[in-house]
Order: C-alpha cells, then sequence, then structure tokens
C-alpha cells in the first residue's frame, strides 16, 4: 500500500466513525426538527412574515444566481480572514512574551484590560476617521475583535504549563528558544486553539455588522441591502449564508488543531 492510499484509508476510517457517532445524527435530527417547527408554524400562520423552508427553497436558487452572490463571500472571508490573520500573529508573538517576561506583561497588560472591554463596534467612529477607506476600517475592525480572545488565551495557556516542565528544561540546558519551541508551544497550544476558535467567530459577528454599517459589498450588507429591498428570501438566505461561513471556518479551526495536537485526538 502507498503512503498516499494508506493516508486516504486513514482518512476514511476517521470519517467513517464520526458518521456512525450518535453525535452526529442527534445533530442531524435537531437541524430537521427545526426545519420542521419552522414549516409547521408556517402552516397554522404562526409565521406570516418569514417564509417557510419550502419557500426559500424554491427561492434560493434566483437568489444564488444573482451577480456578485458568490463575490460577496469572497469580500466578507477575505476581510475576516486578513484581519484575523494580523490579530492571531500579533497576539502569539506579545502573548508569548508576555508568558516569559513577568515585566513586560505588568506594563502591557493594565492597557489591554482597559481596551480588552471596548466592543469592536465601538471602534467605528475612530477607524473612520483613521482609516483612508471603508476596507480598512471593517478589517481594522475585525482584528480588534479576533485579538483579545487570541491573546487571553495564550497567556492562560502559558500560566497552566506545569513548572516543573520549565525547571526541567533549565536543569537540561535549554536555552530560550528550545524552551520556547519544546515547552511553552506546546503547553500552550490547546488554549491557544480555543482562543482562535472563538476569535473566528467573533470576527464573523464583527465584519458582518461593519459591512451593514459601512460596506457596499460582502455577506452583510447584501442581508441589510435584501431588508431595504423588502426580499424577505434575502434576508434570509443572507443569514444563513453567515452561520453557514461561521460554522465552516470554526471547523478548519478545529481540523487545524487536530493536526498540531494529534496527543489529543480520540
Amino acid at each position: 500500500m502507498t503512503a498516499g492510499s494508506e493516508k486516504a484509508s486513514l482518512l476514511w476510517v476517521r470519517w467513517s466513525s464520526r458518521l456512525r457517532s450518535p453525535v452526529f445524527w442527534q445533530g442531524l435530527l435537531g437541524i430537521a426538527t427545526f426545519f420542521a417547527v419552522w414549516q409547521i408554524a408556517r402552516w397554522i400562520g404562526w409565521m406570516t412574515i418569514i417564509p417557510s423552508p419550502v419557500e426559500l427553497a424554491a427561492g434560493i436558487p434566483e437568489e444564488v444566481e444573482r451577480a456578485g452572490y458568490w463575490q460577496n463571500w469572497v469580500d466578507s472571508g477575505r476581510r475576516v480572514f486578513t484581519g484575523f490573520g494580523i490579530a492571531a500573529l500579533l497576539a502569539i508573538v506579545i502573548g508569548v512574551a508576555m508568558g516569559m517576561s513577568n515585566r513586560l506583561r505588568a506594563l502591557i497588560f493594565p492597557l489591554f484590560e482597559i481596551m480588552r472591554p471596548i466592543p469592536p463596534l465601538a471602534w467605528l467612529p475612530l477607524a473612520i476617521l483613521f482609516w483612508p477607506s471603508s476596507e480598512l476600517t471593517m478589517i481594522f475592525l475585525t482584528f480588534i475583535g479576533a485579538f483579545f480572545p487570541i491573546l487571553l488565551n495564550i497567556l492562560v495557556g502559558i500560566e497552566k504549563i506545569d513548572p516543573r516542565y520549565k525547571q526541567a528544561a533549565l536543569s537540561l540546558g535549554s536555552s530560550r528558544g528550545a524552551m520556547f519551541r519544546r515547552v511553552m508551544m506546546p503547553g500552550a497550544l490547546p488554549s491557544l486553539f480555543t482562543g482562535l476558535t472563538i476569535a473566528i467567530g467573533i470576527t464573523w459577528e464583527v465584519v458582518i455588522a461593519a459591512e451593514m454599517a459601512s460596506g457596499t459589498n460582502g455577506l452583510g450588507y447584501m442581508t441589510w441591502d435584501s431588508y431595504m429591498t423588502h426580499s424577505m428570501v434575502g434576508i434570509v438566505l443572507g443569514m444563513l449564508s453567515i452561520g453557514l461561513a461561521g460554522m465552516a471556518s470554526s471547523w478548519v479551526m478545529r481540523l487545524v488543531g487536530e493536526k498540531a495536537m494529534p496527543w489529543r485526538r480520540r
């Protein structure tokens, strides 16, 4: 058996085991129940404004074929992953530096604690004045939304590392670089990926709100434009698209986390 076929076989085994998992089918049942209740509520007249799942399914192809639908996915995704990527890079560097230096943490952490409770959208007026374009404004807001969850989680991860591991590494003559690679990062990875998963969800929330407020494209703008033109199918499609985008992003984060931490696989 070749390496490629062996890898494909292992991947199939993993996915087939997930498909046999009761959790998968319970989740599928929950989604089906939600849409069934929605349809029944429409039939008996409890929901007269929102289209039923059947009506939505009939109208989705037309909405999807409209010019710009898939481009809106691309525009929102670009903003999310640009802001998220910059935030992750800076948060990891600063978080590790603060975790390894109590003096640096004492100097910087109070400032972050003042800035952290400020909602990302509260930065919008200042961001509009500071950045020369709405695109940079929205990327900045997604950066703010992602930065603090990642930073705090990596700090928590470093704090949870058993001091005996650090002492053992130092007793063996480990350098600071080796300490970072062999002790700090592996020990902080579980908390880091928790922060990344939380942050990617927050960035989608922030970018959608920013697009509704000041954007001219993207999934948030598409949803708001559907509201302005009284297209209920467009509104619901926009909301479902946003939900699917966030779910897919979180799934990617979990998949990357499994690859980065093979020792935690079940």
